[in-house]
Parts: structure tokens; sequence; C-alpha cells
């Protein structure tokens, strides 16, 4: 194994800008990825940036792309939210995975967490 190795690249320890909140989705330092321990804020936390997650959103279908509020990241505020609606990449949405899963009756579905710029 080379010597400067340092992970798989899966999990990335970061600075929160806000409060973090375990199991959910965020956009921070240009990473999407999911909180895995909560965090105050400017505190270090880990980001998984690699996997499927299950959140919860209504109306997904397999195949999906999901977005993530960017605006969010330039502007020091503290909503992340989910959509699987293209058109809203026009008002600060940024790409944040793919659906794995279709949402079931209580709207949960799976997302494959993706990188972009």
């Amino acid at each position: 194994m080379a010597n400067n190795f340092i992970n798989r690249g899966e999990v990335l320890t970061l600075h929160a800008r806000d409060a973090r909140e375990d199991g959910k989705p965020y956009r921070e330092c240009g990473f999407n990825g999911v909180a895995l321990k909560n965090a105050d804020p400017q505190e270090s936390y880990t980001l998984q940036i690699r996997g499927v997650f299950e959140f919860d959103l209504p109306g997904v279908e397999v195949g999906d792309l999901i977005y993530i509020d960017w605006i969010g990241e330039l502007m020091f505020l503290a909503e992340d939210d989910l959509v699987n609606r293209a058109e809203n990449t026009a008002l600060g949405w940024m790409l944040f995975g793919r659906a794995v899963t279709s949402s079931d009756v209580t709207g949960c579905f799976q997302c494959l967490i993706l990188q972009s710029e």
C-alpha cells in the first residue's frame, strides 16, 4: 500500500458552518453527504459522501434525480432540503443523488449520493 494513503474517501471530517443533525443531508464545502453525528456550528463532524441513504420525500420514482438547496451553503443558511424536481436547479438547487427506490406510502425512499459541481 502507498505510504501516502489516507482513507477510502467515503467519510470526510469537516467543520459545520451551522448546527448539523445526525442522518440529515447536507452540502458542505461543495460535498454532498449525510451527517454521521450531531455538531454545533464550527464543530468538527463527519460527513458520509458515498452510499445509499433513506430520506422522506413523497412522489419520488426510481431513477429520479434528487436535488439539494445550495443557496443555503452560499448564504450560510441552515436549509438543506431535498427535492426531486429539475426545474428547481434554476432557483439554487444542486444535484445531490439519484433515487434507487420509489417513495413508499409514508414518503420514504432510498437515495444514492452523487457528487456535483
